[in-house]
């Protein structure tokens, strides 16, 4: 377990932990939509946001550790917040599906892009036709929790895990000697 803890004091490895774990969310994320049917709703489509960020600041940790660790680090910590960003946005979203409190305007398919160039019967099929996933019904759940309580924990975990690691890693580039 050491071993692996001292894997991660490398701010590069760190960087491309957060990236690849990002990537590894969204790409299951798209394979469940394309592959499985499983429509995301309104606040699902929210939750994919910090992925894309943490994707972005983990590959800039990767290739600036090198010259400047403290930059790694204030972006390691950026990734660290947009997890933490995650985890909320997850926490309400669970909120939503189990009716502790109402979604956003979106979430019932009221706040879906409407194409413009459609003739008033093109515009009545599209009406009938469309999807409308509700954000207060889990799309897919397995073992009794749906996938945005699946996305609350990971985003835990990677919030304290990037904060953890990025802190220590820091540390130890601190006590290392000067060249």
């Amino acid at each position: 377990m050491k071993k692996l803890c001292d894997f991660f004091l490398d701010f590069r490895h760190l960087a491309l932990f957060v990236a690849g774990v990002s990537i590894a969310a969204l790409g299951t994320a798209l394979i469940m939509q394309y592959g499985f049917n499983i429509l995301p709703c309104h606040l699902c489509y929210e939750q994919r946001k910090p992925y894309w960020a943490t994707i972005a600041l983990g590959i800039v940790a990767f290739f600036v550790s090198k010259k400047s660790p403290r930059a790694a680090f204030g972006l390691l910590l950026l990734a660290g917040l947009a997890f933490l960003a995650n985890m909320g946005l997850s926490f309400f979203h669970i909120g939503v599906e189990n009716k502790w409190w109402k979604g956003l305007e979106g979430c019932g398919g009221e706040g879906a892009d409407i194409p413009h160039d459609l003739t008033p019967k093109e515009l009545m099929e599209w009406f009938k036709n469309r999807p409308i996933v509700r954000c207060d019904v889990p799309g897919f759940v397995l073992f009794g929790i749906s996938l945005t309580g699946y996305n609350f924990l990971l985003s835990t975990f990677l919030a304290f895990f990037t904060f953890f690691h990025a802190t220590k890693g820091y540390k130890h580039v601190k006590a290392a000697p000067q060249a």
